[in-house]
């Protein structure tokens, strides 16, 4: 985790002001709760390679070759963007959607519930045990014959409902947040991903990097979603800005952020005119919008305490060396095992 370290004390407008709200220091609070995710407000940027992915996927699906793809990365990254342009691209196809709620995760087949709903009324098209499992499931029917602890027979029930839709129309289904789906959901939704050949249907899941509760499946194509070049991150920024923003403060704003564009689209709105066209300096540290604060903060509060409190000594030391981190947090209470949740 060292060269992580670096990054994060590189990074204090995405690190420190969260940090220091899960540590428990006076900071702003937030009301209601952000899901971090579209940027539709300011367009796809910068993922023309991963646009031409999902293109390609969605292509195989209407020429009869079903297809899977999960989307990995950080928050704020892009991931429900793509999502949201992959359904711009489904033109004569079904769409069906989901996200993962934190609050709905201990409630098995909640994600298939909230995915399957608008063609749960085609179940009496498959073989009636099937149906009977899967209605039992999602609570359509409370009792009766397989049903939902039989795990197996709905997993089946899931392929054979969605391969019968897809019989009308080429079927995407579009799940964000996967880290939050029920693990009863997440091993139904696997199951069908890894017997899916013929049937035109594709599954895309986004889900999210360095949560405790991971979105762990093996075998499945993924593309990671990384932060913007600083040329796309320029032009990103420059749309959220009355003037272009001159090399040297880009370049900053980039090193700070990684290329994140949820933070890159929030942050001018921070800043100075002055401040953005160079006339006048950056402040020593970057604010943060409410939304990439929360987004963060959620995150961080979720690690162990001492964890924490490594990260909130890796934000605050501004030399980047690993050593000093480490040596920092362990003064404080801070093992060095304590780093690796992080």
């Amino acid at each position: 985790m060292g060269e992580r370290l670096v990054e994060s004390a590189a990074r204090p407008v995405i690190v420190v002001a969260a940090l220091e709200r899960a540590a428990g220091r006076s900071v702003r609070s937030l009301a209601g709760r952000w899901r971090c995710g579209t940027l539709q407000h300011v367009g796809l940027r910068g993922r023309e390679s991963e646009q031409v992915v999902i293109a390609s996927l969605l292509d195989g699906v209407r020429g009869f070759r079903s297809g899977v793809l999960v989307l990995r990365g950080q928050p704020g990254v892009g991931k429900s963007a793509l999502l949201e342009d992959a359904q711009g691209r489904a033109g004569g196809m079904l769409v069906l959607r989901a996200v993962g709620v934190e609050s709905e995760a201990e409630f098995a087949f909640a994600g298939l519930h909230q995915l399957l709903r608008p063609v749960l009324d085609r179940l009496d098209r498959i073989p009636d045990h099937l149906a009977a499992a899967l209605r039992r499931a999602v609570g359509v029917d409370p009792v009766g014959p397989g049903g939902a602890d039989d795990r197996f027979l709905v997993a089946l029930a899931v392929l054979a409902l969605m391969a019968e839709v897809a019989e009308e129309a080429p079927l995407l289904c579009l799940i964000d947040d996967a880290h939050w789906l029920d693990d009863a959901s997440v091993t139904a939704l696997v199951f069908v991903a890894r017997r899916l050949a013929a049937e035109r249907v594709a599954l895309v899941f986004a889900a999210r990097d360095g949560e405790a509760r991971a979105f762990s499946v093996s075998g499945l194509p993924e593309l990671r979603l990384e932060g913007l070049d600083a040329e796309t991150a320029g032009a990103l920024l420059a749309s959220r800005c009355s003037a272009s923003v001159p090399v040297e403060v880009r370049d900053r704003i980039v090193e700070w952020t990684g290329g994140n564009p949820l933070a890159l689209s929030e942050l001018p709105s921070m800043l100075t005119a002055g401040q953005l066209d160079g006339s006048e300096p950056l402040p020593a540290r970057l604010p943060l919008t409410e939304t990439v604060q929360h987004v963060f903060a959620e995150r961080a509060e979720r690690l162990p305490g001492p964890t924490r409190r490594v990260l909130l000594v890796a934000a605050a030391e501004d030399t980047g060396r690993p050593a000093i981190v480490l040596t920092a947090a362990q003064a404080l209470g801070g093992a060095p095992e304590a780093r690796d949740p992080a």
